[in-house]
């Protein structure tokens, strides 16, 4: 029987065997590319969801889709301008929820099977629920026109706000004033927005009427209580999983508004946490530098999904992982050796599989079953990693030189803008540098062009 860490409890729990297991993901907001630190977290859910499957509790995975906030309104605005709609907003967003959903077939995910919910799909069930919250007092209504959630009155009837962090979290802490914001300071206990006002200078005309809660969007946390229970018909989530960084305010607040509305107990009974990824030992951020998507690996690797999710697996989804350019080589070289021992036979690979069951099913100890069930184990893919031959030397993208990597970054952000004709200007001056441009499915490849 699978064990797990549950957040919540502090303890690692034995996840109980019934006929469907409902098993939710925290998706991404879609306003950019998805960064290496997110996928490694969807990485762990989706291997959660495959060794679920192994042990047979037949699983049903749904991951939301936020496709509006303050980032996805404020890009579609930067797109479509100060009179942006709420199509216009779907548009924006549509495009990077389409390169998310590149991004984890890259990384080998189960995307299809997962069900995707987006934020935008599910309105009237967000104001439906809100309107609840506002009936049995949990949520009112404030001058500035936004309904927000109360954590006192919530805190009075159910004393366990924080309880998610740890039990002395709300020591030293006052609950504050409103905050209309959908990202705040992480010791911020303000009432938080469930129905966040229209305002016409920061948001167009992109809005939802109703007649209580008027012109507005949902705020951040309302949404991922009611995907919930609009994809579960009501029943609790069995686990719920999400990176450590959306413990608090995020999951802490879905608890909060959830408990209120359904009693304690009847929301989540699982919390499952990956740890952050590090970049060369700190904190991924574009400031410093070290700010990496999976395009941006592929430039280098066209296999970069691939080895990127074998390296991931080599370090528990509790733990923190650190990310170099020389763990991915590491990984890739691994990869590339089990291709030789392919020929060792199925008897022995059935027997490492089993003696590696044993170890994703102790908290998903990946290393712990890599050590016990060896390549074979790989290989037959319960890992999710496909296996690589031996690169050829005629497969490696060169080292470019200052220009011409210029010009080839230049160029894959011509191609994502779908401006083929400077496109097609930046691979003429690429190839006038002795250089190749190819466009494989794996993304844009430039090697120096062999001398004869």
């Amino acid at each position: 029987m699978l064990k797990l860490y549950n957040t919540l409890s502090k303890k690692f729990e034995e996840i109980p065997k019934k006929d469907h297991i409902n098993l939710y993901t925290c998706g991404p907001t879609v306003y950019n590319y998805a960064h290496i630190g997110n996928l490694r977290s969807y990485v762990m859910a989706d291997l959660l969801y495959r060794t679920l499957k192994l042990d047979g509790y037949n699983p049903k995975w749904v991951m939301n889709i936020t496709d509006i906030d303050d980032k996805t309104i404020k890009g579609a605005i930067a797109k479509h301008g100060s009179r942006a709609t709420v199509e216009n907003l779907r548009e924006y967003t549509k495009f990077y929820f389409d390169e998310f959903l590149k991004d984890l077939g890259k990384v080998n995910v189960l995307k299809d099977e997962v069900e995707f919910i987006r934020v935008t799909d599910v309105m009237p069930q967000i104001q439906e629920f809100i309107m609840a919250l506002m009936a049995k007092g949990y949520a009112y209504k404030a001058e500035d026109g936004s309904t927000y959630f109360s954590i006192d009155k919530y805190q009075k009837d159910f004393g366990d706000y924080g309880e998610l962090v740890g039990h002395k979290f709300l020591e030293g802490k006052k609950i504050g004033a409103r905050v209309a914001v959908d990202e705040y300071e992480k010791d911020n206990l303000s009432d938080f927005a469930l129905w966040k006002a229209w305002d016409e200078l920061s948001d167009a005309q992109i809005f939802w009427d109703h007649p209580v809660l008027g012109k507005g969007r949902p705020g951040w946390h309302i949404e991922c209580s009611v995907i919930n229970r609009v994809a579960f018909k009501g029943e609790p989530t069995d686990i719920h999983t999400g990176g450590v960084d959306l413990v608090f305010p995020h999951h802490t607040n879905e608890i909060a508004q959830s408990q209120a509305l359904l009693g304690k107990g009847n929301f989540v009974r699982h919390w499952f946490h990956s740890e952050h990824l590090l970049v060369d030992g700190k904190k991924m951020s574009k400031s410093a530098g070290n700010f990496y998507t999976l395009q941006d690996l592929q430039q280098k690797n066209p296999y970069a999904g691939n080895v990127l999710r074998y390296s991931f697996l080599q370090a528990k989804y509790r733990a923190q992982q650190n990310f170099t350019d020389e763990s991915l080589i590491a990984s890739q070289r691994a990869i590339a050796g089990v291709y030789g021992v392919l020929q060792s036979g199925a008897d022995r690979a059935k027997s490492n599989m089993e003696a590696a069951h044993v170890g994703l099913d102790d908290d998903l100890n990946v290393p712990g079953a890599l050590a016990k069930g060896s390549a074979e184990f790989i290989y037959q893919s319960l890992l999710g990693v496909g296996v690589l031959p031996p690169r050829r030397s005629g497969d490696e993208v060169q080292e470019l030189s200052g220009e011409v990597k210029d010009l080839a970054v230049a160029r894959l952000q011509a191609r994502r803008q779908k401006d083929f004709q400077k496109s097609d200007e930046l691979r003429k001056q690429i190839e006038d540098q002795g250089y190749e441009v190819m466009d494989t499915p794996e993304g844009q490849k430039v090697k120096k062009r062999l001398q004869i």
